[in-house]
């Protein structure tokens, strides 16, 4: 036996517990998912377990695993208005944090998201447009707000209620249902986009608030 020998078999026990405890937080998380979906009733909430290389497949043939066509597939991201004239959440037409709900086909245009914030407080309160400065927040001020990881991130289940914006053509998707993360990178959640919106009082933006990419 030599020293290699037993570094490389401590580090596999370790790989090993790393993976057992990511697997028991992914189940911590998809529960707290489920509740929320089962405590505001939405029966077109529907959970689907996929394989571990899910992130390796094209876009066509996720939305093949899933039984839906490309622009169906979103994801929810966390922004940050790194110049609110807030620290916090608790003004949800001026808050430091959004969950924003756009297509994984589109890429979102901060411009954009910035006017459309701009326009839901009342002009007598309108800060100016210095005060606004959105960028993708940082994955650990994510994870700390939201308890999901990396492409598990779900608007329902967040530990923190960040108020959610939908993007215009995901409202006006037909039929009108999305997939996105149920709180595990393995797991995805479908949904009613109305019954999304209603749950969760999400504000709907314009159609200008994400571009297609060129990128997929």
């Amino acid at each position: 036996v030599t020293v290699e020998s037993v570094a490389a078999k401590v580090a596999e026990a370790q790989a090993r517990l790393a993976k057992v405890e990511r697997q028991v937080d992914d189940l911590q998380s998809v529960r707290g998912v489920q509740t929320h979906l089962q405590r505001a009733k939405l029966s077109s909430a529907y959970l689907k377990t996929a394989s571990e290389d899910y992130y390796a497949w094209s876009l066509p043939q996720r939305a093949s695993f899933l039984g839906c066509k490309v622009p169906h597939l979103c994801k929810s991201i966390i922004v940050e208005n790194t110049a609110c004239t807030n620290t916090g959440i608790e003004d949800p037409r001026n808050s430091r944090y959004y969950c924003v709900i756009l297509q994984y086909n589109s890429k979102l245009n901060s411009e954009q998201l910035m006017r459309f914030v701009r326009s839901l407080i009342p002009e007598a309160e309108r800060p100016g447009r210095k005060n606004f400065n959105f960028q993708h927040a940082p994955g650990n001020v994510s994870e700390e707000l939201t308890g999901f990881l990396h492409n598990g991130v779900s608007p329902f289940g967040m530990k923190v209620p960040i108020p959610v914006i939908v993007s215009g053509e995901v409202a006006a998707l037909d039929p009108p249902f999305i997939w996105l993360g149920g709180g595990a990178e393995t797991v995805k959640l479908r949904i009613g986009v109305q019954q999304l919106i209603s749950a969760l009082s999400a504000y709907v933006a314009n159609k200008n608030l994400t571009a297609l990419r060129d990128d997929l």
